[in-house]
């Protein structure tokens, strides 16, 4: 997604969900500062910029009845809104601006040099945040088995064996998330040689 699919997205979440929601009544949290909801928001624009209007048009009707508060007449929280985005349209693997980033940044190189990027990956996909170091520790560390399988299995290839069914499927969709691991670090690499090119 380029920045201008970006800005575009943020307006659809803005009218179809935003908008929507409050054109049905429900309101600010009670206890949260005008500021603050006002930056959930925000932040539910740009994380949500992926979706479709058909999807943001289900999740619109989804929220609607889940309000907060004792009267259920709350805006809900970011938090949920975005666990059900995940259920009614989960974004694709080159749709996250943070995905991008972190396989461009020396993390994502590492992660493919060592042989654990398709955890990191599924990891950002599910957490939707930036993982600490003691986070990426514990990814490498959960990795090691499978990296060890697709070794033992490129290996036995090697010598001429022929896969079973199931070894070459799980091997094949592990060289296909590496693939999508290495697009989004050169879309991350691409989105800021742009920055860097729109600022000289």
């Amino acid at each position: 997604m380029d920045e201008r699919a970006q800005k575009d997205g943020e307006k659809r979440v803005r009218h179809l969900l935003i908008d929507q929601l409050e054109r049905l009544g429900l309101m600010r949290p009670a206890g949260m500062a005008k500021p603050a909801f006002e930056a959930m928001q925000d932040e539910l624009c740009q994380r949500l910029a992926y979706m479709t209007a058909d999807g943001l048009g289900a999740l619109a009707e989804d929220m609607a009845g889940r309000g907060g508060g004792k009267e259920r007449d709350r805006f809900p929280l970011a938090a949920r809104v975005l666990e059900r985005a995940r259920v009614i349209e989960a974004p694709q693997a080159d749709a996250s601006p943070l995905i991008r980033k972190v396989f461009a940044a020396r993390l994502g190189e590492a992660a493919l040099a060592q042989g654990f990027a398709p955890e990191l990956m599924r990891w950002l996909r599910s957490n939707r945040q930036w993982p600490s170091s003691f986070v990426v520790n514990g990814i490498r560390d959960g990795a090691r088995e499978n990296l060890r399988r697709a070794e033992d299995l490129r290996a036995s290839q090697g010598r001429g064996q022929e896969l079973g069914t199931g070894d070459l499927a799980w091997l094949e969709a592990r060289q296909a998330e590496i693939a999508r691991c290495v697009q989004a670090r050169e879309l991350g690499l691409g989105d800021a040689a742009g920055r860097g090119g729109a600022a000289a």
